[in-house]
C-alpha cells in the first residue's frame, strides 16, 4: 500500500532554555530496524537525560517518554507523526538536560517541535508499492513491446529471455499501474501475451 516516509534520515539539533534536543528521524522497515536504531543512540548519547521516542510501522505503533512525564514527550511525538500522514518512520528526540525545567506545556512543545522541525528538512516522499510480472509474447511483437515499456512510467526491467516461440520479460512497475498495464499490453499485442 502506499504511504508518505520521509526523504531522507535527518538529525537536528535545538536548544530550548538551556536544554540540547536532538531529534533524528529515519525510515524504518522491521521492528528490528527500530531496535538498531534506538540501541545506536542510546550508545551515542549515553549522558543524555532522556531518549524519547515514536515509530509509526503499518499497524504497529509505539511511543516512550523515557521518564518525562507521561504524555509528554512521546504522545506528542506521536501525534506529530500521524499528523502529517507518515508511516515507517522513526523518531526520536534526545535530551541534555540544561537546568531549567520546562513544565509539562513547555515539554510538549520541545519535543514535538524539535521533531516537526526535522521532519521539515528531512523531507517528505510518496513510496508506492511495487509489483513484479513475468510475461512472453510472439517475436513478432517484442519492438512493439519494448517501445511501449520505455513509454510506460516506473516500468523497471528485471530478465529478457527468449524461448523457442518468443521473448520473456519479467518486470517490475508500481502496483496501482498494474491493471492498467496489463490492459494496455493485451491491446497493444492483440491479445498475444500470456502472463506466467
Amino acid at each position: 500500500m502506499a504511504h508518505y516516509s520521509i526523504a531522507k534520515a535527518y538529525e537536528r539539533i535545538e536548544e530550548v532554555k538551556g536544554s540540547r534536543f536532538i531529534a533524528f528521524v529515519t525510515a524504518i522497515e522491521t521492528l528490528e530496524d527500530v531496535e538498531v536504531h534506538l540501541q545506536r543512540i542510546r550508545q551515542t548519547h549515553p549522558d543524555a537525560s532522556h531518549k524519547c521516542f515514536a515509530y509509526k510501522l503499518g499497524n504497529a505503533v509505539r511511543f516512550s517518554d523515557d521518564g518525562e512525564p507521561g504524555g509528554t514527550a512521546g504522545r506528542p511525538m506521536l501525534e506529530v507523526l500521524s499528523k502529517r500522514n507518515l508511516d515507517y518512520v522513526l523518531a526520536v528526540v534526545t535530551r541534555y538536560f540544561g537546568g531549567t525545567k520546562l513544565g509539562a506545556g513547555g515539554l510538549v512543545r520541545a519535543y514535538s517541535g524539535s521533531l516537526a522541525k526535522a521532519l521539515d528538512e528531512a523531507g517528505v516522499v510518496l513510496i508506492r508499492d511495487r509489483v513484479s510480472l513475468t510475461f512472453e509474447v510472439p517475436f513478432a511483437e517484442t519492438s512493439t513491446v519494448h517501445r511501449f515499456l520505455e513509454g510506460f512510467s516506473g516500468v523497471v526491467k528485471e530478465t529478457l529471455e527468449y524461448s523457442e516461440t518468443g521473448m520473456v520479460l519479467q518486470i517490475s512497475l508500481f502496483l496501482d499501474d498494474k491493471v492498467r498495464f496489463k490492459d494496455n499490453l493485451l491491446e497493444l499485442t492483440r491479445g498475444k501475451v500470456a502472463y506466467r
